[in-house]
C-alpha cells in the first residue's frame, strides 16, 4: 500500500535529516519521482499522514515532510505536525527555546527530586567534578541518573563529546577482592597466575569522562581504602606495582542502596562531598506516581504502534499499589499488561486495559483503596504521538513553565511590535499570561513537597511587600505574596538559555516597559534589589520584565502620598528613643530614626539621609527633626538630589514628634504642618527645595473638594500620554485661591495650566475650565499651552484623547457611580426649571459646569456626605434669599425622585456656579 510505503521512506530519509543541509529526498515532487506515481498523489497521503500525527509538515517553498516518529526519537517531542519553517521547528525545542536541561524534562524536577538536581549540578559544574554517591532503594532510577549525568555533561561542554562513561557493577566481584581491584586499577604483567601481560584497567579506561561504580556497598574495606588515594590525589598504581604512579583525569559516580553509615567506611564516606537521597515510589506522592504510570503507558503505545485504552479504575490501581521495586518493577508490570492485553485482541485496532487485565496482586490491594466515593468510570486514550505532557500537565517543570511564559510573552510581543497594536489588548494577553501561570504555580503545587524553603521565602516576600508598601503608598492584593513567593521558589537562581533573536526581542521589549510602565518599573527594580539582597538569588533582565507585567496586572490600590518624617539626633539611642515612644503612642511607625555618635561628620549624616531619600518616596515631603542647629546645615549635602520639599526643624523632642505624626496621619500640606508646628514649639526650621530641572505639571482642583478634583486628574492621566513626561497633581482649590503661586507645588514644579470647576485665579498661569474641556472651547488653550514644548503630532494627539475621554457622558461616569443617563437626565430637569425661575437662559459653559456639580452633589446626597461648610453661610442666607428659594424650588425635582434634601451649604456652591465667569458668559 502507497500510503504505507510513503511512511517507510520518509522513517528512512528522516534517519539522515540534517538541520543546515534540507534534503529535496524529503518533498512531494522528489517522492513522486522516486514511487512514479502522480505529486497529487503523494501529496494526498502525505497530507493523511500529517492529519494522524505521524508526519511532520514544513510549509516552505517548497514543503517538507520528515517522519515524526524518527524525528522526536533523534531530537525532542512534538505538540504538533505542521511549521511554517525549519526555524519554528528548531525553536519548538523545549530546551534550546526556553532554556531547560535534560534534568528539568525528569518527572519530580520541581518536586521530590529538586533537591537532588541541584545537588548533582553542584556536583558537575564544579571544576573537574566533585565525586557523588547516589542512594535510595531498588528501582529508583540510580542508574538512570548516573547516565543522565553523563549526558549533561556532554551538553553542557564540560566532558568532551567523545568522553568515556563506564559503567562497572562491583556485586559481580563482591567475593574476589582481587579481581575486582585488579578490574578497577589494572594490572602488570606477573601480578598473579595468569597476568601474563600488562592490562590496563577502568580507571584508565575512564580518563577524561565517567566511571559509575554501581551497588559500591559490595566493596570491602580494602576495596575502599584502595580508592583513597585517587580521590585524594588523582593518582593511582596498577596491581603488582610496588613504585611509580599513573595519572587519571575520572570523575566518580557510586550507586547503592544500602544505609550509608553502616556500609561504608567513614573515612571513605568523607571523601565523597555530595550524597544524594533518591526517595522510593510511594514517597514521591500520588501525582509523581501516577505521571510514572502514564510514562510507562506511552512506552507501551510506542512500541505497539497501537492506541491504549486504559480506565481510570485500572489507571488507579495501578498508581495506589505498593512496588517494592519501586520503578523498575512497574515498568515490567505495564510491559506485561499491555503485552497481555495485546494478546487478547483479534482486531488489533487499539489495545484496551480495564480492572480484570490486572494481576490479581494489584486487585487484592486495590481493596484496601477503595472509598466510600462514587466515582465515574471513563477511559483515557494513549496514542503512539501522546505526550506526557498533555496526559498529566503539572508533569511539566514548574521551571520550564515560567520559561514557556516568557517565550509566549517575547513571542507575542514580536508579533505586534512592527504595527501599531491596540496596548490595552497586549496587556491582557500578557496579563492573562501571568496569571496563568501564577496560578500553575500556587494552586498546583505540592505543599508537601516544597517544605521548609517555600516557607521561608513566603515570610521573607511579605516583608519585602511590606517594606515596599511604605515605600511607595501602594497596597498590594492579598494574593501576590504567595503568588511572587512561590515565582522565585521555582526559579531560583536559572538563567533562560536564549537565542540571538530573543535577547533581541528582550532588550525591544525593555525599552517597551521603560517607556511605558515607569511607575510599575520603579517598583519592580526595588523590588528585585531587596529579593536578591534577602533571599540571595539572581534575576535576570527578563525576570525583571515580567515582575513589571505583574505588578501592573495586579492594579496595585495607590494610597495617598504622604509626607515622610525621620529623627536625627546625636548619641546613641537619643533618635531611636524619641521614635520609639512617638510611634507607639500613635500606633503607627511614623518615624525613622538615625542616631548620630557625637564625632560623627556631616558628610556621613548626610550619607544616611540620601539613602533614606533613594528607598522612600519623598516626593510629597520630608521632616527632618534634628537636636542641633549644626544639622540644619546638611541640607547643603543633598539637596541636588531631592524630588520633593525638605523641612529641617531644630531642637527636636518628643512632644514635638507627636504633635507632627498627629498631622501625618491626618495628611495635611506640609506648609499647613511646619506653621502649626512653628506656633506650638517656636521653634527654626529650614525649607529646601529641588534643585534640578522642574517636571510639567498640570493641576486640578474643585472648589468643592478634592473628590472632584481627583476625578479630573484621572481623566486627564488617561488622556496624555506617558511618554510627553506630563504629571498630573490634584490640589486644593482653597490653597491655590489663598496662596497662589507661593504653593509648594510651584517650587517644584513647572506648572502648565490649572484645570478645574472654578479660576483660582492665579498670576501668569493659565487656567482651564472643566467646562470649556468638556465643550471643546478650551482646545486653543490647550494648543498654546503646549506649543513651546511638543510637536504638532503630539498635541493633536493631546487633543483626540480629551475629545474621546472629556465627552458630558464620560466626565459624569467617571465621577459618580450613579446611572449616567439617568442623572443626566434628572439635571436637565433641575437646570430648566431653574432658568424659568430666574428667567434667564444660562450659556451653555454654565449649563456642563453644572452638569458636573449637581451629579457629584446628587451623589453626596445621596451617601449622606453633604458639604457642610460655607464661607459667610449667615450673609448668604440674609442677601440671597430669593435666590436660594428658587435654587430649592428648582433642586425639588430631583429630591423627590433619590428622597434627598439639599443643605443650605450646597446650595450655596450651586450659587457661586451661577455667579462665576465662564468663556461665553461675561455676567448673569
Amino acid at each position: 500500500m502507497l500510503k504505507k510505503d510513503l511512511l517507510s521512506y520518509l522513517d528512512e530519509k528522516t534517519c539522515h535529516f540534517d538541520w543546515d543541509k534540507s534534503s529535496v529526498t524529503l518533498t512531494a515532487v522528489e517522492i513522486s519521482k522516486i514511487f512514479h506515481v502522480k505529486r497529487n498523489t503523494v501529496s494526498h497521503y502525505l497530507n493523511q499522514l500529517v492529519h494522524e500525527g505521524l508526519v511532520i509538515k514544513i510549509n516552505t517553498r517548497p514543503v517538507y515532510f520528515l517522519s515524526r516518529k524518527i524525528f522526536e526519537k533523534k531530537n525532542f517531542q512534538l505538540s504538533t505536525c505542521i511549521f511554517d519553517s525549519f526555524q519554528e521547528l528548531k525553536e519548538s525545542d523545549p530546551i534550546s527555546v526556553i532554556g531547560l536541561d535534560l534534568f528539568d524534562q525528569l518527572i519530580g524536577a520541581d518536586g521530590s527530586l529538586k533537591r537532588a538536581i541541584e545537588q548533582i549540578k553542584t556536583s558537575v559544574c564544579y571544576p573537574d567534578g566533585l565525586p557523588i554517591i547516589l542512594h535510595g532503594p531498588t528501582g529508583v532510577g540510580k542508574s538512570y541518573l548516573a547516565n543522565l549525568i553523563y549526558q549533561y555533561s556532554l551538553e553542557k561542554g564540560i566532558l568532551p563529546k567523545n568522553a568515556p562513561f563506564i559503567r562497572f557493577n562491583c556485586a559481580q566481584y563482591a567475593n574476589n577482592p582481587e579481581l575486582l581491584s585488579s578490574n578497577l586499577f589494572g594490572y602488570v604483567k606477573g601480578a598473579f597466575t595468569g597476568a601474563d601481560a600488562t592490562k590496563r584497567g577502568l580507571l584508565d579506561a575512564a580518563d577524561g569522562g565517567i566511571l559509575f561504580l554501581d551497588e559500591v556497598h559490595r566493596l570491602n574495606e580494602e576495596g575502599q581504602e584502595k580508592l583513597f588515594t585517587f580521590l585524594d590525589q588523582g593518582i593511582f598504581r596498577r596491581m603488582g606495582e610496588s613504585e611509580g604512579e599513573h595519572q587519571a583525569n575520572v570523575r566518580l559516580i557510586f550507586a547503592t542502596t544500602e544505609e550509608l553509615e553502616r556500609s561504608f567506611l567513614r573515612t571513605f564516606l568523607r571523601r565523597i562531598p555530595i550524597k544524594v537521597w533518591i526517595p522510593g515510589l510511594d514517597e514521591r506522592g500520588e501525582k509523581e506516581k501516577k505521571q510514572f504510570v502514564y510514562l510507562f503507558l506511552i512506552n507501551e503505545a510506542q512500541k505497539l504502534r497501537l492506541p491504549l485504552r486504559i480506565s481510570t479504575r485500572a489507571l488507579d490501581a495501578l498508581t495506589k499499589h505498593h512496588y517494592d521495586g519501586n520503578m523498575g518493577e512497574l515498568k515490567n508490570l505495564i510491559k506485561y499488561i499491555a503485552a497481555s492485553a495485546f494478546v487478547k485482541k483479534e482486531v488489533q485496532k487499539e489495545v484496551s486495559i480495564t480492572l480484570l487485565d490486572l494481576p490479581e496482586s494489584i486487585l487484592e490491594n486495590t481493596i484496601r483503596y477503595t472509598d466510600n466515593k462514587y466515582k465515574q468510570n471513563h477511559e483515557i486514550i494513549i496514542s503512539p504521538n501522546t505526550t506526557l505532557d498533555q496526559l498529566f500537565k503539572s508533569s511539566t517543570s514548574y521551571l520550564s513553565l515560567i520559561k514557556t511564559t516568557y517565550s509566549h510573552i517575547l513571542k507575542f510581543y514580536e508579533e505586534h511590535q512592527s504595527t501599531n497594536f491596540d496596548r490595552s489588548i497586549f496587556e491582557k494577553y500578557i496579563f492573562n499570561e501571568t496569571n496563568l501561570l501564577f496560578d500553575n504555580l500556587i494552586f498546583h503545587a505540592s505543599k508537601k513537597r516544597v517544605g521548609v524553603m517555600i516557607e521561608l521565602t513566603t515570610v521573607n516576600v511579605q516583608e519585602i511587600v511590606h517594606h515596599l508598601e511604605n515605600m511607595f503608598n501602594v497596597r498590594f492584593n492579598g494574593n501576590s505574596v504567595y503568588a511572587m513567593a512561590y515565582f522565585l521558589y521555582y526559579k531560583g537562581n536559572a538563567e533562560l538559555q536564549l537565542l540571538k533573536k530573543q535577547k533581541t526581542l528582550i532588550e525591544n521589549l525593555s525599552k517597551f516597559v521603560d517607556l511605558n510602565y515607569k511607575t510599575e518599573q520603579q517598583l519592580a527594580k526595588q523590588l528585585v534589589h531587596f529579593i536578591e539582597s534577602k533571599l540571595d538569588v539572581k534575576l535576570f533582565k527578563m525576570d525583571k520584565i515580567f515582575l513589571t507585567f505583574y505588578l501592573r496586572s495586579i492594579a496595585m490600590e495607590q494610597t495617598n502620598n504622604k509626607v515622610q518624617a525621620i529623627i536625627l539626633a546625636h548619641g546613641y539611642a537619643t533618635a531611636s528613643s524619641i521614635a520609639n515612644v512617638a510611634n507607639r503612642l500613635l500606633r503607627k511607625n511614623v518615624f525613622e530614626a538615625f542616631d548620630m555618635p557625637i564625632d560623627v561628620s556631616v558628610e556621613d549624616i548626610a550619607a544616611q539621609v540620601l539613602n533614606y531619600i533613594e528607598h522612600n518616596d519623598v516626593s510629597k515631603g520630608l521632616v527632618i527633626l534634628v537636636d542641633m542647629g549644626s544639622l540644619k546645615d546638611i541640607y547643603s549635602q543633598f539637596k541636588l538630589h531631592i524630588n520633593g520639599p525638605v523641612v529641617i526643624i531644630n531642637n527636636v523632642s518628643t512632644q514635638m514628634a507627636l504633635h507632627l505624626g498627629d498631622m501625618l496621619n491626618k495628611d495635611l500640606y506640609l506648609e499647613d504642618m511646619i506653621e502649626r508646628l512653628q506656633a506650638a514649639n517656636q521653634t527654626e526650621y529650614s525649607m529646601i527645595y529641588p534643585e534640578t530641572n522642574k517636571e510639567k505639571v498640570i493641576v486640578t482642583s474643585c472648589m468643592t473638594g478634592m473628590g472632584t478634583a481627583i476625578q479630573i486628574q484621572k481623566l486627564l492621566t488617561a488622556s496624555i500620554p506617558e511618554d510627553l513626561g506630563i504629571k498630573v497633581i490634584a490640589h486644593d482649590y482653597n490653597r491655590l485661591k489663598e496662596h497662589g503661586t507661593s504653593e509648594a507645588i510651584f517650587q517644584m514644579y513647572l506648572v502648565l495650566a490649572v484645570i478645574g470647576t472654578a479660576d483660582p485665579e492665579l498670576d501668569q498661569v493659565a487656567y482651564i475650565s472643566l467646562e470649556d474641556l468638556i465643550s471643546g472651547q478650551g482646545e486653543e488653550k490647550f494648543r498654546k499651552m503646549f506649543q513651546p514644548y511638543y510637536s504638532t503630532e503630539q498635541i493633536q494627539g493631546i487633543n483626540d484623547n480629551l475629545i474621546r475621554n472629556c465627552s458630558l457622558e464620560r466626565v459624569i461616569e467617571s465621577l459618580t457611580i450613579l446611572d449616567t443617563n439617568k442623572i443626566l437626565a434628572h439635571v436637565e430637569k433641575f437646570l430648566n426649571r431653574l432658568e424659568l425661575l430666574l428667567n434667564k437662559r444660562l450659556a451653555n459653559a454654565k449649563k456642563i459646569a453644572l452638569y458636573v456639580h449637581v451629579s457629584c452633589l446628587i451623589e453626596r446626597l445621596i451617601r449622606q456626605a453633604p458639604i457642610e461648610n460655607y464661607t459667610n453661610a449667615e450673609t448668604f442666607e440674609q442677601c440671597q434669599k430669593d435666590m436660594i428659594n428658587n435654587i430649592k424650588e428648582a433642586f425639588s425635582v430631583i429630591e423627590s425622585i433619590y428622597n434627598v434634601k439639599i443643605n443650605l451649604a450646597e446650595i450655596g456652591y450651586i450659587y457661586d456656579y451661577l455667579i462665576a465667569k465662564s468663556s461665553d458668559d461675561s455676567e448673569f
